[in-house]
């Protein structure tokens, strides 16, 4: 089998949630060897919170759990336990890589920051993932994806012009912040690998939220002037929308260059490519009303799969919108193997979204997220030295 592409690289993982669960399951499903450490009294919150089969909850079957945490290990740890810490440090002197989600100042308290631990552990390289990061005003605050859609200025511009702004479905927060750590471990990787040292890596969801800010930032400070919420459109081209066909909803989107003749060819009004409202950019962009109504009648007589297959002909980058249902039938993300399908002991056979990416020399891993605790015998008795007996002290007195 081919060698993965982070084989040989050890990561320990104290962060709970989405963030750093994603970031180290991008870990872990390119090779890396992810040791999940969990609170001993119900593990990762996330295993609370589904969604489960058969809507029964289950620490073993949450649908959020088992996709944030393929191939991974799980190893049960009360780090604020004087036993737990001395356990955790000797899994530390055998890892490349720190994971923590623990409010700012919280394990320095119980010794384990980042400077308690930098002198004993100079190679390792510290990965904490909070809402504001580790310094300013807001470093204690509490905070989710949410807040941080709203403090990044890019619920501000979300919405309908007249009423309030609005967020997005999911945690794009969460996500974003876990994909900007994932790259910012692998560049300490390589730094290290060049200078022989570790680091101290600071990641905040607000700030890798803020960092995807389109047009808010830039145009006040171009123009000092602040962009407006627009619906679902794009700010400086129309149309840049969604629309109702006969069986759901399509993305329609505008190529300048071609658009007065193909969307014409597209509608089956060729008349309509002298219209003025499919010459002139701007025209159509303040009497969008107007436009609407001319290409809404053949959209919405049009199941969403023609009007896509029609318009990508016509090299029109149209989209439909799928909903759970038909974006896990989708037949280009089957057969690009998108979707996995993972049994787990517990949960028995699920579809995952896969990975974002491929990788032709170092194939990615695919296995289930790991039981509570699955791992505690086999990474402290076979590595550490632990005995037996020693497990059964360590769980009478809630260690692990």
């Amino acid at each position: 089998m081919p060698e993965s592409a982070l084989s040989g690289i050890r990561v320990i993982d104290l962060s709970q949630g989405i963030a750093g669960p994603y970031c180290t399951k991008l870990l872990a499903d390119c090779g890396a060897e992810v040791i999940k450490v969990e609170p001993p009294d119900g593990g990762d919150a996330s295993r609370s919170l589904g969604p489960f089969p058969d809507d029964i909850p289950h620490q073993e079957k949450s649908g959020l759990f088992l996709h944030l945490n393929t191939n991974k290990k799980s190893v049960t740890l009360d780090v604020s336990k004087a036993s737990g810490r001395i356990i955790l440090k000797k899994l530390l002197a055998r890892a490349d890589v720190l994971i923590e989600s623990y409010p700012p100042g919280h394990l320095a308290a119980l010794g384990l920051g980042y400077d308690d631990l930098k002198g004993e552990f100079p190679n390792l390289i510290y990965t904490s993932i909070t809402p504001f990061g580790q310094t300013g005003p807001y470093r204690d605050y509490q905070g989710n994806s949410i807040a941080c859609m709203a403090l990044s200025g890019l619920m501000y511009i979300t919405g309908d012009p007249d009423r309030e702004p609005l967020t997005t479905g999911g945690h794009p927060a969460d996500y974003f912040a876990a994909i900007n750590a994932w790259v910012a471990i692998l560049a300490a990787l390589a730094y290290r690998e060049t200078n022989g040292v570790g680091q101290y890596v600071d990641v905040s969801m607000l700030e890798s939220l803020g960092s995807a800010d389109e047009y808010n930032t830039g145009m006040y400070s171009c123009y000092g002037a602040i962009r407006r919420r627009y619906y679902s459109r794009h700010l400086f081209a129309y149309p840049m929308d969604i629309y109702p066909c006969q069986d759901g909803h399509v993305v329609v989107v505008t190529t300048v260059q071609s658009f007065p003749t193909s969307m014409a060819v597209l509608v089956e009004q060729p008349e309509l490519e002298s219209n003025r409202l499919f010459n002139n950019p701007w025209l159509r962009f303040i009497q969008w009303r107007e436009f609407d109504a001319l290409i809404l009648p053949w959209l919405q007589s049009h199941g969403c799969e023609e009007v896509l297959t029609r318009a990508q002909e016509l090299r029109i980058p149209f989209a439909a919108v799928l909903t759970p249902e038909t974006l896990v039938h989708n037949s280009h993300l089957r057969e690009r193997g998108f979707f996995e399908e993972i049994v787990h002991p517990e949960a028995g056979k699920l579809t995952h979204s896969g990975a974002p990416f491929r990788m032709s020399e170092t194939p990615l891993q695919t296995g289930p997220a790991p039981l509570l605790g699955q791992h505690n015998r086999e990474v402290l008795t076979g590595e550490l030295g632990y005995e037996t007996q020693d497990l059964v002290i360590l769980r009478e007195r809630g260690v692990i």
